[in-house]
């Protein structure tokens, strides 16, 4: 995250001492804060799909671990959670 803001820092430093007229100056710094503001928007969008598909897939291992933990449980005690024992 650092280099990233040392980068626009760097830019924008640059675009400053250019020797441009102030409104061409100006004008490049919207079109790059604007291009900054859709790449930060991009990249928001992915991290919360990831944080998403990350979630979902904790959700599924945690029903995984427990379908096992009772099935363990179930084998060894010959338990009441619906075994195959008889009624005779």
């Amino acid at each position: 995250m650092g280099f990233v803001f040392g980068l626009l820092l760097g830019a924008v430093a640059a675009l400053l001492y250019a020797p441009k007229p102030g409104g061409n100056t100006r004008e490049e710094l919207r079109l790059r804060a604007d291009e900054l503001k859709k790449r930060a928007d991009d990249l928001q969008r992915i991290a919360q799909k990831l944080a998403d598909d990350a979630s979902l897939r904790g959700k599924e291992l945690i029903a995984d671990a427990r379908r096992e933990w009772d099935s363990a449980g179930s084998g060894r005690s010959g338990g009441t959670s619906g075994g195959t024992a008889s009624k005779s």
